[in-house]
């Protein structure tokens, strides 16, 4: 919690003027992982929101401890093998919409930014959906991560297990 108040912290602080700042508590992100032994999904809906429609800054923080999984055993490796979470709590983004109309009811856009997984950093350009309906601004996005970009490493024993690259799904709805 302490590092989630002080992402929000500095991030009120890094440029989005307070004033125009919109947030998301309810945001959502599903990964899945495809392989020949098994497919992986898990949901994490704890994830939080930041969007400034004026300067169409935007950040997110995933809490990785969060995503939920069909078997608890599941849930037990990625804590602690894969994803190391007492190290690694979150998974964070930060950057800029591009493409996106204030006003447009529905458009495609296009996050650009830094992704940070796992402690490492990584300059991404990820594609998305912006809606506007009345006071809602839903954004979302499905894009893929290569696991080894963010030094997640998988067992070779397990390759047939775990996909070395997993889809990503995320859903943040914010009020205007």
């Amino acid at each position: 919690m302490k590092r989630l108040i002080l992402f929000l912290f500095l991030l009120t602080y890094s440029g989005i003027a307070v004033a125009q700042q919109i947030r998301s508590a309810n945001g959502y992100v599903r990964f899945f992982s495809s392989a020949p032994i098994e497919d992986i999904t898990a949901t994490n809906d704890k994830a939080v929101g930041m969007f400034d429609p004026g300067s169409v800054e935007v950040a997110f923080l995933v809490p990785i401890s969060e995503f939920v999984f069909r078997k608890s055993l599941m849930s037990q490796h990625f804590n602690e093998n894969y994803m190391e979470t007492d190290r690694f709590p979150e998974a964070t983004f930060v950057g800029k919409i591009v493409g996106y109309k204030p006003g447009e009811g529905m458009g495609q856009a296009q996050a650009i930014g830094e992704l940070q997984i796992h402690g490492v950093r990584r300059q991404v350009s990820l594609p998305g959906t912006i809606r506007q309906e009345g006071n809602k601004l839903s954004m979302e996005s499905v894009f893929k991560v290569r696991l080894e970009d963010y030094g997640i490493e998988i067992p070779s024993i397990l390759f047939q297990n775990i996909a070395e690259v997993v889809e990503v799904t995320v859903k943040f709805e914010f009020n205007l």
